[in-house]
């Protein structure tokens, strides 16, 4: 019975954060997605030439879909909500974090179509670079939400990180968000790893907080 109510209500929260929180987060990164090609050539490119808009810009949707995850609990009333739920509020962020990073995976998968059918040349490594790219960007953002509770500076953080990587690629080494227009797909596995690590981080260091 007490197993009934937890998946219940797991699916409960699941479908008011999809409805709520996600759709126009989703919506807005698929209008980003639609400018794409308005901004970049997205016709018969090579792999080097190819990874410019999934790089510079596709990946921008990292941000737009993790950085928000624990956005909903700083109003007080949806936060004492959530805390009255039989579901652990750790829960809830494990929960909005899966949906997001799979929405940011079928939206990368979806472009590199549309890319590959214009007759650029798309790679697994170039669609895994660019969902590496996105998380890692995503992450830094969700952990500073998670340490300052501020989505203002949540948001400028990973966009500060994102102009520092235009004006000193080179010297990042990495943890280069550009370097696939070079050719070099090694900091594509620094990023992932890392965004990996700053996710769970963000998740527990809120944890703490929620529990004070």
């Amino acid at each position: 019975m007490e197993k009934s109510k937890y998946t219940l209500q797991v699916w409960q929260i699941a479908k008011v954060n999809l409805r709520h929180n996600f759709t126009p987060l989703l919506l807005l990164s698929f209008v980003l997605m639609l400018l794409t090609p308005v901004l970049f050539g997205t016709t018969n490119l090579d792999s080097k030439a190819a990874a410019v808009p999934l790089e510079m810009f596709i990946s921008i949707i990292g941000i737009i879909l993790l950085v928000p995850i624990f956005q909903p609990e700083q109003d007080d009333e949806i936060k004492d909500i959530v805390a009255s739920k039989y579901v652990d509020s750790t829960y809830v962020h494990l929960i909005r974090v899966t949906y997001s990073i799979i929405g940011l995976i079928l939206l990368v998968l979806v472009f590199s179509l549309f890319m590959f059918v214009n007759n650029c040349e798309i790679t697994m490594e170039l669609i895994g670079g660019t969902i590496a790219d996105a998380m890692f960007l995503g992450s830094i953002g969700l952990l500073i939400s998670a340490i300052t509770n501020n989505m203002s500076v949540s948001f400028m953080i990973p966009f500060l990180y994102y102009v520092l990587n235009i004006t000193m690629k080179s010297k990042l080494g990495n943890f280069n968000l550009f370097s696939m227009m070079s050719g070099n797909y090694q900091p594509n596995i620094w990023l992932f790893i890392s965004s990996i690590v700053f996710i769970v981080v963000a998740i527990l260091i809120k944890r703490v907080f929620d529990k004070k």
